[in-house]
């Protein structure tokens, strides 16, 4: 058998996959036309879509920025002095002021303060995550140069050293969380204080 040449065999040329032909049936081109036709409006409204989306976006950010710049603060404080025409302080502001008596604060909401106890916990919980994840990382990488195929005694007694370290870091902050997780179980569990 010849390889590369066609022969004819009952009525048909065969060809070798040397020449790299693709045979396909008019079928089945005519079925890639139908999808594509299908496809091409599909794929327009979906990337007008996410256009827009992306408009609306950056817009909202700007708004936001915008509206957070234009916040006035809530308290402001202002000392008044007059000055007279020669420059000196009034007889007015010369003389000291008598303290002005202080409104006392009115008591502060117990569910506000509950909200806000349980908020500084939730806070400090995702920091000793972050913080243990880090020291996880840390101690992946140590133990890597600790247990390399290839490595000097001196920085394997270093990186040893600093895996010891990390270790410790790592349980200490693993207590710290859950103490820090049961007290606001604790918390959750009594609930917020009655009015």
């Amino acid at each position: 058998m010849k390889t590369g040449l066609a022969a004819l065999q009952c009525g048909q040329v065969m060809r070798s996959e040397g020449e790299g032909v693709i045979a396909r049936s008019r079928s089945h081109d005519r079925h890639l036309k139908c999808i594509i036709g299908v496809m091409k409006p599909l794929l327009t409204i979906l990337l007008i879509a996410v256009s827009v989306q992306a408009q609306s976006l950056a817009d909202a950010a700007r708004k936001e920025r915008e509206r957070q710049a234009n916040l006035k603060p809530a308290i402001t404080i202002k000392q008044a002095e007059t000055i007279t025409s020669a420059g000196a302080p009034s007889a007015e502001t010369a003389k000291p002021k008598e303290p002005e008596k202080v409104k006392p604060a009115p008591a502060a909401d117990p569910v506000e303060a509950w909200n806000a106890k349980v908020e500084q916990l939730r806070a400090k919980i995702r920091d000793l995550q972050d913080q243990e994840t880090a020291l996880q990382l840390q101690q992946t990488q140590l133990q890597n140069q600790v247990y390399a195929p290839v490595v000097d005694p001196a920085v394997k007694d270093q990186a040893q050293a600093e895996l010891n370290n990390t270790l410790q870091q790592l349980a200490k902050v693993r207590e710290d969380m859950d103490g820090s997780k049961k007290d606001l179980d604790a918390m959750q569990a009594e609930g917020p204080p009655k009015k």
